[in-house]
Formats: C-alpha cells, sequence, structure tokens
C-alpha cells in the first residue's frame, strides 16, 4: 500500500544496479549496538543473557510525536490534525476505519460456544498483524468516541505481577511464571519446562526467537528498528500471555498514542514509514488451543518466523502492499523452518486452485490467496536460488527496492519486477512460466510430490478425433492470472500435430502463452508460444494418442500497471487498479 509515492516513481526504470541500494543498513543495525550487554551475534543462542525482575507493567505512551506525512486528498478535519502532528493516514472513510476496528476486536474474541475450534489453522493470528497495521492506518478517520477503543487494540501487555525479562542479542522476552497474574488467574502464566517439553518453555522462546533473528540478519536484512526503551531496552521485545484463547499463535504491531498517532523515535530525520515493532506470542501453544498435528515446539518456530519477519518488513516501509508482506513472510517461515511445512495447507487457496485470481488480489479465495502466494515466491526462488546464509537473496532484494528509506520505495510488484530485472529476467516471460508450472506442481517444485501440492482444473477440456480436429474459444483473464484449456487426442495417428494459434492482448500488455505436453510414459514438455508484438503467436506440438495423454495452453495475463494507487489499504498492489483487467485472449487449436 502507497501514500507517498509520485505518478513518476511508477515509472521509473525498475532494473538498478547492486550499487543503488544499501544493502542492508548493516552499520547503522549493527549487532553489537543492538545486542544486551554487547552479546555476540555468534554466540549460543541458548545461552541465558541478561535476566532481570522487574516491575514490568509497561511505559505510558505520551503523545509526542514527530516524522513526515502522507497528505490524502479531501482530509477530514481530524485527519488534517493527525498529518499536521506527523502522523500516517491512509484513505478510509469512518465505515472503513470502523470495518477496521471491528475486525481486530473480533480476531480479539474469545471463540464462540458454536464456532468451530479449529478454524484455526493459523489464519486468526497471521490476520491479526495485518488488521492492526490497516486500523492503525486509518484510526484518523475514526470518530472520536471510538478512538480509545482502538487505543486499547494497540497496548503492550501488562503484568499485574513481577515480570522476567531475558535479553540476547536484540531480542527481549518478557514473561510471568505466578499462577495469579493476569486479567485472569492463568492468563499470564508459563509453564516452565525443558526444550523436550510440550509445552516451549521461555529459554525456549529467547532461543527460537534469537536463531530467527540471527537467520533474517545473516541473510542480509536489518534488524527491526529500535523503540528506544519502551519496553524497557531497545531491543525487539517478545511478550508472552495467553493469546491462544482468542485463537490467536502471536502477532506483532507498533506503539500508538491515545490520540491515534504513531510514536516514532526518529534517529534518521525524514524517516517516518519505518517503525519498531513489538510482538505477542501465545504462552504456551498448548494442544488445547490449537488442536494441529503439529507440536508446540513447532507452533512456536513457525509463528516465531512468520510475526517476525513482519516486523523486519516494516523496518523497510510499514506501508507496503498486504499482499506481499504476508506472502513474504509466509515464504520467509518455510525458508528457516523448512521440514515443519505449516505452508503448505495454503495450497488449496493459493493460484494452484485459483489460477483465475489475480496474485495481488488480498481478497480471494476466500480471503486466503496472500498466504497461498507464498507458492509464486517459492518459485521464483527456486529459480533464481543464490543465498546468503540460509535465505535465497532473491526476496530481500524484493524488499530493498521496497526500501523506503534507502531505496527506491518501490510498490510490491514493481519490487518483485526490480529484483528480476537484476537478474536479466522479464518478469512478463517469468510469470508466464510460474502459472504454466502451476499445471504440474508435483514436478514444477521440489517438495511438490512429497507434500502432495494440489492441481486445479483447466478452464476448458476439448477432446479433438478424426471428426472434430479443432476449436477456438476465447477467456476473459485477469492481471498477474490465467486461464488453461485441456486439449485430449482421440483415435489420432502416429506424427498427428496440434497448432496452437493465439491472439492475445499486446505483449507489452503483458500477455505470455505456454504450451505443456504431457506424455503417456510421464515425460513432459514444455514450450513457449513465441508472441509477436501485437500479441498474436503459434506453436506446434505432438499430439498423438499413442503418445500424448494431452497438452495444456495456459494464456497469461502479465500486465502490472496500476492506476488510482494509494486509493486503499489493502487489496491490489499499491492501493490501485489494474489498468488491464479482463483481458480478452483468444486461441485456435487444430490436430493434422
Amino acid at each position: 500500500m502507497r501514500l507517498r509515492r509520485s505518478a513518476l516513481s511508477v515509472l521509473l526504470m525498475t532494473g538498478l544496479s547492486l550499487g543503488v541500494l544499501s544493502p542492508a543498513r548493516a552499520a547503522e543495525d549493527a549487532p553489537s549496538a543492538r545486542s544486551s550487554a554487547g552479546a555476540d551475534p555468534s554466540a549460543d543462542p541458548s545461552a541465558a543473557g541478561n535476566t532481570d525482575t522487574s516491575d514490568d507493567t509497561g511505559d505510558a505512551v505520551g503523545d509526542d510525536v514527530s516524522g513526515t506525512v502522507a497528505h490524502a486528498v479531501g482530509q477530514t478535519e481530524d485527519e488534517a490534525e493527525q498529518a499536521a502532528e506527523g502522523g500516517l493516514t491512509a484513505p478510509a472513510t469512518r465505515v472503513e476505519a470502523q470495518e477496521s476496528l471491528a475486525e481486530v476486536k473480533d480476531l480479539a474474541a474469545p471463540p464462540s460456544l458454536d464456532e468451530p475450534h479449529p478454524a484455526i489453522a493459523s489464519d486468526a493470528s497471521k490476520n491479526t498483524t495485518l488488521a492492526l497495521r490497516d486500523l492503525s492506518l486509518r484510526m484518523s478517520a475514526l470518530p472520536r468516541t471510538d478512538r480509545p477503543s482502538a487505543y486499547e487494540q494497540f497496548q503492550r501487555p501488562t503484568y499485574t505481577t513481577p515480570v522476567t525479562r531475558r535479553c540476547l542479542d536484540n531480542i527481549c522476552v518478557h514473561w510471568t511464571s505466578s499462577p495469579s497474574a493476569g486479567r485472569d488467574a492463568t492468563a499470564d502464566s508459563f509453564a516452565y519446562g525443558d526444550l523436550s517439553s510440550p509445552t516451549p518453555a521461555p529459554d525456549s522462546v529467547l532461543a527460537t526467537m534469537v536463531n530467527v533473528s540471527r537467520a533474517y540478519y545473516n541473510a542480509g536484512y536489518r534488524y527491526p528498528r529500535t523503540d528506544a526503551t519502551l519496553g524497557g531496552s531497545g531491543q525487539t521485545d517478545i511478550y508472552l500471555r495467553d493469546v491462544g484463547a482468542e485463537r490467536k499463535y502471536g502477532y506483532c504491531t507498533v506503539d500508538v498514542t491515545s490520540s491515534g498517532h504513531f510514536v516514532f523515535h526518529e534517529s534518521v530525520p525524514g524517516r517516518s514509514s519505518d517503525l519498531p515493532a513489538f510482538c505477542v506470542l501465545d504462552n504456551d501453544y498448548s494442544k488445547s488451543d490449537f488442536p494441529t498435528a503439529r507440536t508446540s515446539e513447532q507452533d512456536l518456530k513457525v509463528t516465531a518466523a512468520h510475526e517476525y519477519f513482519h516486523a523486519v518488513q516494516f523496518a523497510y516501509d510499514y506501508l507496503e502492499d498486504r499482499w506481499f508482506m504476508e506472502a513474504t513472510a509466509t515464504w520467509a517461515e518455510d525458508q528457516v523452518f523448512d521440514s515443519i511445512n505449516d505452508n503448505v495447507q495454503y495450497l488449496a487457496r493459493s493460484q494452484l486452485r485459483y489460477p483465475g485470481a489475480s496474485l495481488d488480489n488480498y481478497n480471494a479465495a476466500g480471503g486466503f490467496l496472500h498466504y497461498g502466494d507464498w507458492l509464486f515466491f517459492e518459485y521464483l526462488t527456486e529459480r533464481l536460488p543464490a543465498r546468503q546464509g540460509l535465505l535465497p537473496v532473491l526476496v530481500r532484494r524484493m524488499w530493498q527496492y521496497a526500501d523506503s528509506v534507502s531505496g527506491p520505495d518501490y510498490y510490491s510488484i514493481q519490487a518483485v519486477a526490480a529484483a528480476l530485472a537484476e537478474q536479466h529476467v522479464d518478469f512478463r516471460k517469468m510469470f508466464g512460466r510460474y502459472v504454466a508450472a502451476n499445471r504440474h506442481p508435483a514436478t514444477a517444485y521440489a517438495e511438490g510430490r512429497v507434500n502432495h501440492y494440489p492441481t486445479g482444473r483447466p478452464r476448458r477440456t476439448a477432446r479433438l478425433r478424426p471428426s472434430n480436429r479443432g476449436t477456438a474459444g476465447r477467456y476473459r483473464v485477469n492481471h498477474l492470472a490465467s486461464a488453461t484449456v485441456r486439449f485430449v487426442p482421440k483415435h489420432l495417428r502416429k506424427h498427428t500435430r496440434l497448432t496452437l494459434a493465439v491472439d492475445m492482448a499486446n505483449r507489452r500488455s503483458g500477455s505470455a502463452a505456454v504450451a505443456l505436453v504431457f506424455f503417456r510414459n510421464g515425460r513432459l514438455t514444455t514450450k513457449t508460444v513465441p508472441l509477436r508484438r501485437s500479441g498474436k503467436g503459434k506453436v506446434r506440438v505432438p499430439f498423438d494418442s499413442r503418445h500424448v495423454s494431452r497438452v495444456e495452453l495456459v494464456l497469461a495475463n502479465a500486465n502490472r500497471r496500476y492506476k488510482h494507487c494509494s486509493n486503499d489499504v489493502s487489496g491490489f498492489s499499491c492501493g490501485g487498479v489494474s489498468r488491464r483487467d479482463h483481458v480478452t485472449e483468444r486461441f485456435t487449436a487444430r490436430a493434422s
């Protein structure tokens, strides 16, 4: 989501050299400057850091704010007031802001008695971080009477009994072990145990968080921005509470003031859209709260990797497009903890099953497509696998292009295209190959077969035979989406060929077409249809019944141009509207 980007920046060149961006702002985020007692980042993460017991009841957040402003056209008086005081706002009506508040409140409520308990496949948890992000940007549009209720949603956990805080590197974990602590008798208590126990102990949480933080930092990502001393130190604060009772595995958010402004601690003048974060994780991941097939320790790990990546994202651009933030966080958790495979559950709501839904449509597939979109980044990084540390470099480069601090501040799909162009890869062609690969995920992805990646149905199946050798059709395809036609040979003799001709939108609009030949012996051939500038093209492929089981033609719309950017806090890339939706793509097929 974009609030500050001028129209000119949308037209900037996407192919930047490596020297244009600062790789990870390493000098500013050096571990020694952010660690506890000068802890060495290469030290044993399970070693105890600074431990102190204090009355950590939370620091009051004042109304002192500074920073730059994103101005929306036709601001209300409240929006103008927030802008004048240095706030970040998103264009939103009062109704939209109240809907955001209602969504956050609903996510914070315990499940009702008639609600099926395991709607808990970690979706409610992951929704919370971005729901809070959106609410924070829309608070200025809320009636003043609703703002105290919104402010309450951003409060750091408070405890009524002494709290233990243990810190290492840039992480501080806060918890209380008193059984009588908190708003109810057990809400804040933490059951101790060793690392092999079903309930992760605080030391295990600290070790996990430090390992996750090091994995991202060693891969070239910057640390989350410091919050000065809001949590008692300048490190990233992790609070342990019984949020499992609210259907949450955990979440990360930012500090706001009671009047609805962000709390900025500006160490660099003019920075306003990279913000510090704090995170809240469940205190035990008990199986009564999370009836999954995973262990409590595994639930902790994937939650830590996913949510902490959001905290890292906030240090690049708090205003980035929602689909991009969720998809890359879901991708990152699998990179750090590859064997857990929690993200495989979202493939049922991915473009494998919903190829006609736009990649950046946050609300598609029942509101889950953005989680399934991790597959897109998996496809790219399997083809461009160069790594730094545990993670492929490519996604980090995307975030550096999206960086609002020291980068060009591109919106999501711009940043993706720029990182690919840096590798001399054309986005249009790569997207075409990606949607074609989704027609055979078992062989297209490294874990596709072992993890049983699903396959969607084609838009249409045409059976061609000696008495009916040809067919034609057309489909309307949305941006960053595709349509597939399947051709099945029936009683066609040896040496029969299938001629596929396409008449698509012009190539500059993002059209791409790929033919897949599935042979009966299991072999697969992929042929990109060469398109002229006009969007017309032709290809011939084998099509005899003895050797070929089917041929599939994938028609892709890889258009990534938008209008009305910054019009909405969610939805498509740049918060805008695609310039090339419902594009008519025509084809003809003839066996001869």
